[in-house]
């Protein structure tokens, strides 16, 4: 009876310190607007933050971006991923908002990289496609984004104090 009772009591410690985790979900996380031109000659992926409207705003401009609206930034600031240049059409990124999560300060952002299937039709035009992410609330100063197969694809400081 006593081992019963002390076995029941450490699988109500442990469900207990499960439930404390500081890891959490980053569902609430999502893309608010995308383009298939975000000014980069760069084949590298990155990744921005942008705490204000005025910051955003001054990056679209020196990125020549006319897609994107710099109020995305205001009320919590705005994460731009930038999958670099291409040299077709069919590349896209999506956000996996179930394997994304907030833990010790760090938003993992999980992506799908998607490509063209080789034998694919696709435009031959040079593409640099960027998603905008609206941040998701939670406690973090930083944010990586890893792909589909968990490769860091990159990452940023988070400054939001709004200036």
């Amino acid at each position: 009876m006593m081992m019963r009772l002390l076995g029941a009591a450490c699988i109500v410690a442990l469900l207990a310190a499960c439930s404390l985790s500081p890891t959490r979900k980053g569902q609430d996380a999502r893309i608010v607007d995308e383009s298939q031109y975000c000014g980069t000659s760069s084949q590298n992926s990155e990744v921005h933050y942008f705490a204000d409207r005025d910051t955003f705003d001054d990056w679209l401009k020196y990125r020549s971006i006319k897609t994107f609206d710099p109020a995305l930034a205001r009320n919590g600031g705005v994460i731009i991923v930038d999958m670099g240049q291409r040299p077709t059409g069919g590349y896209n990124l999506k956000l996996n908002r179930d394997k994304s999560t907030i833990k010790n300060g760090t938003l993992t952002l999980n992506m799908t990289w998607n490509a063209p299937r080789l034998d694919a039709a696709v435009s031959q035009a040079l593409i640099a496609q960027c998603v905008a992410i609206k941040p998701p609330t939670g406690e973090y100063n930083r944010v990586e984004v890893v792909d589909q197969l968990g490769n860091p694809r990159g990452q940023a400081s988070l400054d939001r104090s709004g200036g």
